[in-house]
């Protein structure tokens, strides 16, 4: 035993704390002489790290294709398990009501990049693409109903997309000094002035247009359906490889596109862990040609119709996908410095032939009913947003630009008029939960919508029809109510008509109008079935 005038002798425990402070401290010397920090980075990295993240946090926007508002596992459908996208919703938060800013794909998506209705910026129909009115006019099979196929004035080049005068949120945010990058699906302009490293974009890897086959069609390791009563869908058999551009070349698929997009969206990730980035991650599923990897469709043998067995085994590995995202960045340390954003373009096809996918609404994708709208919208950022709660109230894709733009400290160009609003205020409880009083349009030639507060209405030329529906009573719209209340429809249009003044007339022509029955395909539906004109 040590006497009081004898230093104590340390023990085994004290004598590697004290070699780990001085293993610390000598770390911290090394970094300051040489720059290099005590995990391998260098002084660029670790200064970024240090001090470059405050006020920017990493964004993360995860677009599905075609994905309805009943296809994940926490909107209850007992068919599919998507735990990752789930999360994001878990430990963040889930809208009520998150609507697509338009019912099809390109104006969606561009409504969504630029936080404005498309319309106002002439994007009504999806780009020109030569040949797809071979799609539509009968050269790759008959459609449930005949589309009428329309004439076709191909734009200019540079104007067949996204138009110029328009900002991304790309560009916002690289202004800011972020990283930027885009993987998966563009569809906003083929030209070179239209594509994402021509829009704000760093990096991108995807595919320019709309739809590219998942994997090779004798792939042993793919399970595939095919829908033979849609043109569309034997068009794009028929027309498509499994091909991926990267740096600027068009190669073959190394892997199943989802799990190739999940790749690259990993390694964008990871290459940018040390400084603000914004990652634009579309992916390419669940939108037709159906294609699944063999492993997940064999699991799903509780699913008897072969087409729904496909479609949601897709579901399922892009929900793999995510979670390969989500643990990148949780391996980078990134968990609490990263916004992570979940919705889709718009909801499920109706060319699939899948009834639940858009439960418990009406329509479809290419419809302004609910189930052509109201998709899944899911965001987390932890710490800031509270967890597990459903935010009550009406949100829009619109929304993502002012949204960011607040939460990084980005400046919004004060040139144009934003469609969007800036959640965070009701998020984060420093404002009241106004967001059921809201206006939200939506237009395709002379299919108008509108919803304001609790009502909406939808208006038609082809055919001529209206319909009128209080939301709040009844949310799925079975009970139309413009003969009862004329005025209500008159103030609607007047609304309406009022917004439109700000939109302008189409850039381009379209190449079909497309039949859709609301509530889906019947072999004995008549022209009494309620139905709309799509324009595409």
């Amino acid at each position: 035993m040590p006497t009081s005038q004898e230093p104590a002798r340390p023990t085994g425990r004290r004598r590697r704390l004290a070699r780990g402070i001085v293993l610390s401290v000598a770390c911290l010397a090394l970094a300051a002489a040489t720059g290099i920090a005590p995990d391998g980075r260098g002084p660029a990295a670790a200064q970024a790290a240090e001090a470059g993240r405050s006020g920017r946090p990493n964004v993360i926007v995860i677009l599905a294709d075609d994905l309805g508002h009943n296809d994940l596992s926490i909107a209850g459908n007992p068919l599919v398990r998507t735990p990752n996208i789930d999360s994001i919703g878990r430990q963040g938060v889930r809208f009520a009501t998150g609507y697509a800013a338009d019912a099809v794909c390109a104006p969606s998506r561009a409504a969504l990049l630029t936080g404005r209705y498309p319309q106002r910026y002439g994007f009504e129909y999806l780009p020109y693409l030569p040949g797809f009115q071979s799609a539509r006019d009968g050269t790759y099979g008959a459609d449930r109903h005949k589309p009428m196929v329309l004439p076709l004035t191909p734009p200019p080049p540079e104007k067949n997309g996204l138009a110029l005068s328009e900002v991304t949120l790309a560009e916002i945010l690289k202004a800011r000094g972020y990283r930027t990058g885009a993987v998966g699906k563009w569809h906003l302009g083929y030209d070179p002035k239209l594509t994402p490293t021509a829009r704000g974009f760093d990096e991108f890897v995807g595919v320019l247009g709309g739809s590219s086959l998942y994997a090779d069609q004798k792939d042993p390791d793919t399970a595939s359906a095919r829908l033979p009563w849609s043109g569309i869908d034997n068009y794009l058999w028929e027309t498509r490889k499994a091909q991926i551009q990267k740096d600027g070349k068009t190669g073959p698929l190394p892997k199943y596109m989802t799990y190739a997009l999940a790749d690259e969206a990993v390694g964008f990730v990871e290459r940018n862990r040390d400084r603000p980035f914004f990652l634009y991650l579309a992916f390419t599923a669940p939108h037709n040609p159906l294609q699944a990897p063999k492993a997940i469709y064999d699991r799903l043998d509780h699913i008897k119709d072969e087409k729904t067995r496909v479609y949601y085994a897709m579901i399922e590995a892009m929900d793999e996908a995510v979670g390969r995202v989500l643990a990148a960045v949780e391996q980078a340390g990134l968990a609490d410095d990263t916004i992570i954003i979940f919705t889709s373009d718009n909801g499920g096809a109706f060319y699939h032939e899948i009834p639940q996918e858009n439960l418990p609404y009406r329509g479809w994708k290419t419809s302004y009913f609910e189930g052509g709208v109201n998709v899944p919208f899911l965001m987390r950022w932890n710490g800031r947003l509270p967890a597990g709660r459903t935010v009550p109230g009406v949100v829009s894709a619109l929304d993502i630009v002012p949204t960011v733009a607040s939460a990084t400290g980005a400046r919004l160009p004060r040139d144009r008029e934003f469609d969007g609003r800036d959640l965070l205020p009701v998020l984060t409880g420093t404002a009241a939960n106004d967001l059921d009083g809201r206006t939200l349009v939506w237009r395709k030639e002379d299919y108008r919508a509108i919803r304001h507060g609790r009502w909406k209405l939808q208006t038609t030329k082809y055919p001529e029809a209206v319909w009128l529906h209080d939301l709040e009573t009844d949310p799925t719209e079975r009970i139309n109510l413009a003969a009862r209340l004329p005025d209500k429809v008159r103030e609607l249009q007047a609304l309406f008509a009022e917004r439109e003044k700000a939109f302008a007339p189409p850039a381009w022509t379209p190449a079909a109008r497309t039949r859709i029955d609301i509530d889906g395909y019947s072999p004995s539906a008549g022209d009494d079935v309620e139905h709309i004109y799509w324009t595409n």
